[in-house]
C-alpha cells in the first residue's frame, strides 16, 4: 500500500559553493562560522570495530534525546553498510564531538522517477554529544555534508527526511533542515497494508500520534519497517 514520504533536495547542479552557500539562511551561516571559528574539524574514520561502536553510542544517545527507539548494534551496522568507507567524527582538538556517515544515491532511492540529479548524498548518521552544544556541531554537520558533496562533484543532498504533518519538537527539526536552501519533495513508497495503515493514523490524527510517543518508551533495540525500507532503498543504489 503506497505512503507519502517527504525530504529536503538541495540540487547542486551547475553551482559554485558561494552560490549554495548564500542560500543558506544567515542564522545557519553565522553558527557554522561560529563552529569553525571553535576549531571543529573532520576527518575521515576507518571501519574498525571500536570506531563503529563509538558512533552507534553516540547515534543512540541522539535517538535517546528524541525519543526515538534504541536500536541493536547489529542492527544499526546493517543499517550504515550501503556508506561503504564514509564514515568520519567531528573533533576539536582530539577530543570526538560527533559523527556522521554518508551513502550515495540516486533517483532509483526515491522509486518516483524525480530527475534531481545523477548521483546524490544522503547522510545515514548525524550524531554529536550535547556537552558540545554551544560549538554548533549540528551546524557544522551539515554545512560539511554540503560542502563534501560539492567538492566531490554529486548533483545533489538529501537532508535525509522531513516529516509531514510533523509535531512536538519534530517541528524544530523541520525547521532547521528548510533553512539550508533546499526544497521539500514528495515521494511514495509501497508498504505492508498494516505499517501505511499505521503511518497514516499517526500523520493525520494527534489521538494516535500521542499513542505512538507513548508505546515508544517501551520499544527496546528495533528499527521501524521505514528504517528497513531506508537502508534497502540506499543499498540497491
Amino acid at each position: 500500500m503506497k505512503d507519502i514520504n517527504a525530504t529536503i533536495i538541495i540540487n547542486l547542479e551547475g553551482k559554485n559553493q558561494e552560490e549554495i552557500w548564500r542560500n543558506v539562511k544567515y542564522t545557519r551561516r553565522k553558527y557554522v562560522q561560529q563552529a569553525q571559528k571553535s576549531g571543529l574539524y573532520y576527518e575521515k574514520s576507518e571501519k574498525s570495530e571500536i570506531n563503529l561502536k563509538e558512533m552507534y553510542e553516540m547515534n543512540m544517545d541522539t535517538f535517546k534525546e528524541g525519543g526515538i527507539a534504541v536500536w541493536t548494534y547489529e542492527k544499526w551496522k546493517d543499517f550504515v553498510s550501503p556508506a561503504g568507507d564514509k564514515f568520519f567524527f567531528v573533533k576539536i582538538d582530539k577530543e570526538k564531538v560527533g559523527c556522521f556517515v554518508l551513502t550515495e544515491i540516486t533517483k532509483e532511492f526515491y522509486k518516483s522517477g524525480l530527475k534531481i540529479g545523477n548521483k546524490g548524498i544522503r547522510p545515514l548518521v548525524f550524531a554529536t554529544k550535547k556537552k558540545f552544544n554551544n560549538y554548533r556541531p549540528n551546524d557544522y554537520l551539515y554545512w560539511i555534508t554540503i560542502k563534501y558533496s560539492l567538492d566531490n562533484k554529486y548533483d545533489f543532498v538529501d537532508l535525509g527526511g522531513w516529516q509531514i504533518k510533523a509535531r512536538g519538537h519534530v517541528k524544530n527539526i523541520n525547521s532547521f533542515k528548510e533553512e539550508w536552501g533546499g526544497e521539500i519533495q514528495y515521494y511514495y513508497w509501497d508498504y505492508p497494508i498494516l505499517t501505511a495503515i499505521r503511518r497514516k493514523l499517526i500523520r493525520n490524527f494527534t489521538f494516535f500520534w500521542h499513542i505512538n510517543n507513548f508505546l515508544k518508551k517501551f520499544w527496546k533495540r528495533r528499527y521501524s519497517v521505514h528504517d528497513k525500507y531506508v537502508k534497502d532503498a540506499t543499498a540497491r543504489n
